[in-house]
């Protein structure tokens, strides 16, 4: 370890006198040596960097700090103390070891959720391998968007309570009972809750638009399925407008003249059929399902959407003015902006492709 000895010396003086590019110089420097040697070291030997990389990196920039976090996200034997120092950094500096890191126990990832909150969650629901006591604290702690991430995760382990937990919620959100239908491990009896629960979501669909004396009538048709059911919602309008739309956005998209900007402009000027059909279009969904992402009550679902696809917020402000009750005002709109810039890309592109996926199924 006469190489550690040495940075050392250069640390300790670095600490004292050096500018913030020494500092990195010798992180990057102590990091190379870590890593040439890290198979064949030993605890105590770890330990050592554990210290020194530890100091040191509490006084290094930000990029410095992500680049750390990347090199050390892999490594088994990683010293714990960094990593669970960069995993309680800002997210950009932990997402890399919340993701991927060996090092963190249970216990850590628990106490890292509980302190810093929904997107050092959401980074942890990415992990190749999640036990129930991390589960049911993100089910617990972590709303809505953590919730459905964690559902999506087929190599996360669930309790029978937390998955309780899951399927009971999923009795008033359709998205969570599509990720839950697609899991493997669901026991026997919350599956046939999970599928009640899919009836009765159908039903409600189906219903909202009906004559009362015509829902009698249709009952038993409910019964065949609520993924048949579902596949009967419609735009709401007429329907030679809506043929018209579509017509027109087919026209657009063969001329690959159908973009952002278009959407935009449909907008804008008031055409909802035509930006729904725009949508479906671009985001290859349903004509249903892209209707229920910007008009329907889940708020959340055309920022999802939106930035699966790698969409402007200027788009999204757009889609959100074709609101005509709800979520359109000033301070609505600022909620939804915020939340639109701290949703992770692959978390939306992962729920895209579930809305789609269901989309498929017959």
């Amino acid at each position: 370890m006469s190489s550690v000895s040495s940075l050392l010396r250069d640390l300790e003086t670095t600490m004292v006198r050096g500018s913030a590019d020494e500092r990195t110089q010798i992180l990057s420097r102590l990091t190379d040596l870590f890593l040439s040697t890290a198979a064949v070291m030993d605890e105590d030997q770890v330990g050592i960097f554990d210290v020194v990389i530890g100091r040191l990196s509490r006084a290094i920039e930000l990029r410095a700090r992500i680049e750390l976090s990347e090199r050390l996200a892999p490594v088994p034997n990683a010293p714990a103390g960094v990593v669970r120092q960069l995993a309680l950094d800002e997210i950009a500096v932990a997402r890399p070891v919340l993701v991927a890191s060996p090092r963190l126990t249970d216990q850590d990832l628990v106490a890292i959720s509980a302190a810093k909150g929904r997107d050092h969650m959401l980074a942890i629901t990415e992990r190749a391998d999640i036990a129930e006591p991390v589960t049911d604290f993100l089910i617990l702690r972590g709303g809505r968007l953590v919730t459905h991430a964690i559902a999506a995760n087929h190599k996360a382990r669930f309790s029978h309570h937390g998955m309780g937990v899951l399927v009971m919620r999923a009795n008033q959100d359709d998205a969570l009972q599509t990720a839950l239908g697609d899991r493997s491990d669901l026991p026997a009896e919350l599956a046939a809750q999970l599928m009640a629960a899919a009836k009765n979501s159908a039903r409600r669909r189906l219903f909202a638009d009906l004559d009362p004396d015509m829902a009698a009538a249709i009952g038993d048709a409910v019964e065949r399925g609520a993924r048949a059911v579902a596949a009967d919602a419609e735009i709401h309008g007429n329907l030679e407008t809506v043929n018209e739309a579509l017509t027109e956005i087919n026209r657009l998209h063969e001329a690959k003249q159908l973009d952002e900007a278009a959407i935009v402009r449909f907008a804008a000027a008031g055409a909802a059929e035509h930006a729904i059909c725009a949508v479906s279009v671009l985001s290859e969904l349903s004509l249903p399902a892209a209707e229920q992402a910007i008009l329907g009550p889940d708020r959340d679902a055309v920022l999802l959407v939106a930035r699966g696809l790698g969409w402007s917020w200027d788009t999204v402000a757009a889609l959100i003015s074709l609101r005509k009750d709800f979520g359109k005002s000033d301070a609505a709109v600022q909620r939804a902006r915020q939340h639109f810039r701290t949703i992770p890309k692959e978390t939306a592109q992962r729920v895209l492709g579930f809305l789609r996926m269901r989309d498929a199924q017959p």
